[in-house]
């Protein structure tokens, strides 16, 4: 199989090809080699390696880099996505675009409050809050439009064993974090006000493959939950009998990202729930 794997810098594409390398031919992109946003580069690459499936993990990722300069966020979220969708119909390569709960960030009224923290489905009407979700709702629109057959999965925030520059750049260290506080007998704040699924990346790869598959359309993929963070992160230290480690903050603005999973399971993927997940990483 041959697979080009964008933003292969990143945390979830350096992983992904690192997976594949050994077994598929696979086409690492980074900026240097294949600038999704300039079109005559993406045609180049096309022509050349002949891609079979795009899993397209490039993006501007940072939410707070996103809202300060949302013009580069929209040529690079939005307008790389097309190309990489139009490219992908006319090559016939299934086009697999990494998108993200950042979707769901809405704001809280007293119109929806009965059903604010309930999962999120993906058939929805979204209007998200933030920047990098507004354009990742669109990337996903224009990605279905050029190309009907794409699969768009909606991914939480990860984490993973973490490797050098994931210290670095304090990437992906969430799970690290707790256990680190465990092992310290550390003290921990959770946001209350914060509901999301976290998901070990290492599943996601396991997944990955079984999404190539997948009939077009959109998917939450990845662990989830039902609890807001400081309940859900308070129920994993609690198994590992040190609940007293986790203290409630209750500041920030109220963010629910949760995802119901029942489309994905029904197509025969699976993820830990989030709360066993951390309890298996944390202690491994």
């Amino acid at each position: 199989m041959r697979i080009l794997i964008t933003g292969a810098g990143g945390y979830l594409g350096k992983r992904l090809v690192k997976a594949y390398e050994k077994k598929h031919k696979v086409y690492a992109a980074y900026r240097d080699n294949m600038d999704f946003t300039l079109e005559e580069q993406v045609e180049d690459v096309f022509g050349k390696f002949e891609p079979e499936v795009v899993i397209h993990c490039g993006a501007v990722s940072d939410v707070a880099e996103c809202e300060r300069d949302p013009e580069k966020s929209f040529q690079v979220n939005v307008l790389g996505t097309q190309n990489l969708a139009r490219y992908c119909a006319r090559f016939h390569a299934r086009m697999i675009f990494c998108s993200s709960d950042q979707v769901y960030i809405e704001s809280l009224t007293e119109k929806n409050r009965e059903t604010y923290y309930l999962p999120h489905r993906e058939e929805e009407v979204l209007k998200p809050l933030p920047v990098y979700g507004q354009h990742k709702l669109q990337a996903e629109k224009v990605c279905l439009n050029e190309n009907p057959d794409s699969v768009i999965l909606r991914l939480t925030l990860m984490y993973d064993v973490p490797d050098e520059a994931d210290r670095n750049k304090q990437k992906g260290m969430f799970a690290e974090n707790l256990k680190a506080a465990f092992c310290e007998g550390r003290r921990q704040q959770v946001f209350q006000n914060t509901s999301r699924g976290i998901t070990d990346v290492r599943e996601i790869l396991e997944n990955m493959e079984k999404a190539w598959t997948l009939s077009p359309g959109v998917y939450n993929f990845g662990s989830t939950s039902t609890e807001n963070m400081y309940e859900m992160i308070g129920r994993t230290f609690a198994l590992l009998e040190k609940k007293e480690l986790i203290c409630r903050r209750e500041d920030g603005i109220v963010r629910n990202m949760l995802m119901d999973t029942g489309k994905a399971e029904r197509a025969g993927i699976f993820f830990q729930d989030t709360v066993w997940a951390l309890y298996r990483y944390i202690t491994a």
